[in-house]
């Protein structure tokens, strides 16, 4: 069906290789790391450009964290995709993510989750 699709078939082929690809990994995950996917990149679609490449441009910059600061944000953003979206600035904003994280970091939170689909705590 995609390979028919007029939009895919004017791709590169090394762009229509890579999504391929990465249809046949999204196809491969557990059901529930599935959908997780296609509600981020649903959101990501729904975002103005400046939300996007805001988010974009956090990734990047979450990539580029000395190791030992990677681990407090991974977890940071765990907790906080469990917390309502109209919630989530609050929440960055309480003195305990103020002393465990600088404006910076907080500000790379606030952009990630921005695309972060609401996952209530299980």
């Amino acid at each position: 069906m995609l390979r028919s699709d007029p939009s895919f078939t004017r791709l590169p082929s090394g762009d229509q290789q890579r999504l391929v690809q990465q249809l046949h990994q999204v196809d491969q995950m557990p059901e529930q790391q599935r959908e997780r996917r296609l509600a981020r990149a649903e959101m990501l679609e729904r975002m103005s450009p400046q939300d996007r490449m805001a988010a974009n441009l956090a990734a990047q910059r979450w990539k580029g964290l000395p190791p030992d600061r990677r681990a407090p944000m991974a977890n940071a953003f765990r907790d906080l995709r469990a917390v309502p979206p109209d919630q989530r600035q609050t929440v960055l904003n309480s003195s305990r993510y103020q002393n465990a994280f600088s404006p910076q970091e907080r500000g790379m939170l606030t952009d990630v989750l921005r695309a972060e689909p609401y996952q209530p705590a299980q």
